[in-house]
């Protein structure tokens, strides 16, 4: 493992790999849209120059060559091999065709890195089965859509977890945590009827409720634009959970949200459960 590394599978416009430089380490990033790598390469030219960033315009697959993939043309980060991603709520898509590696070859080529980021609609589960157990990232991060890729990263050797909502970046456990609770004080305040809070608002206490509402997309020297994956490693909010605790936390969430029940954990207008799995070594 080579601790000042980070992969980011899945870069798309560049705001994860902005953050991962902007604390120092040097940065992997994989994508496989080239019209989005040469855009990100173009954005962090410097850092391509001075041997900190290395883009890969490649996909992850299970076999290397050239293979055909999907390409959304209003959502980038949608693009997937899957049809049924990359078309989704029925965004105009096209085909084209992309270089292709193992994750295992990439490994073997670049490294071990310290933290593993991957986001690559639909195909998360590449990566996780090209890891050595005997030479794991300290840390990974995948998208929470799949209780097995929680399953496979138990089984690979991780033992501390935690589900983190991409909405507001909170914890998502049984027991509220402290920064839960703190969010949910200032939603209130923002949405209050009480006639001095209203009054509160309108004298310019508005606009300081609503940016304490936005503390979890704040880090000493960042702001986590829309659609960044946050911070990661020990940075993350709440506590490590046992694999059992998260297999049980997963479930019970993902179940209100396919009901429709209200939470802070999803858009009330969509109820998507939308969140990743962080994963670190024991």
């Amino acid at each position: 493992m080579i601790k000042d590394l980070i992969y980011d599978v899945g870069m798309n416009n560049g705001d994860d790999t902005a953050y991962y430089l902007h604390r120092g380490y040097r940065v992997i990033a994989i994508e496989a849209n080239p019209e989005v790598a040469e855009a990100a390469t173009k954005r962090f030219a410097a850092e391509v120059a001075a041997g900190r960033l290395t883009v890969l315009n490649i996909a992850i697959a299970e076999e290397p060559g050239e293979q055909p993939f999907w390409i959304c043309e209003s959502q980038s980060e949608w693009s997937s091999f899957h049809r049924e991603i990359a078309s989704r709520d029925g965004s105009a898509h096209h085909q084209i065709n992309v270089q292709c590696k193992t994750f295992a070859s990439v490994l073997s080529e670049h490294g071990v890195p310290y933290f593993l980021k991957v986001d690559i609609e639909g195909n998360d589960a590449l990566c996780l089965g090209g890891l050595d157990p005997a030479d794991l990232p300290a840390y990974v991060s995948v998208e929470a859509v799949e209780l097995d890729w929680l399953k496979k990263l138990h089984e690979l050797g991780y033992g501390g977890f935690k589900c983190i909502s991409q909405h507001n970046f909170l914890p998502i456990q049984l027991e509220g945590s402290a920064h839960q609770r703190r969010y949910e004080m200032f939603l209130n305040l923002s949405r209050s009827d009480n006639p001095m809070i209203a009054a509160l608002r309108k004298i310019g206490g508005g606009r300081l409720i609503n940016r304490a509402v936005q503390f979890t997309r704040h880090e000493r020297g960042w702001w986590f634009p829309w659609g960044a994956s946050g911070t990661f490693a020990e940075k993350t909010r709440g506590r490590w959970q046992s694999y059992d605790e998260l297999c049980e936390t997963y479930l019970k969430y993902q179940s209100e949200a396919q009901q429709g029940g209200s939470s802070i954990f999803w858009h009330e207008a969509s109820y998507s459960f939308w969140a990743d799995f962080h994963a670190r070594k024991e």
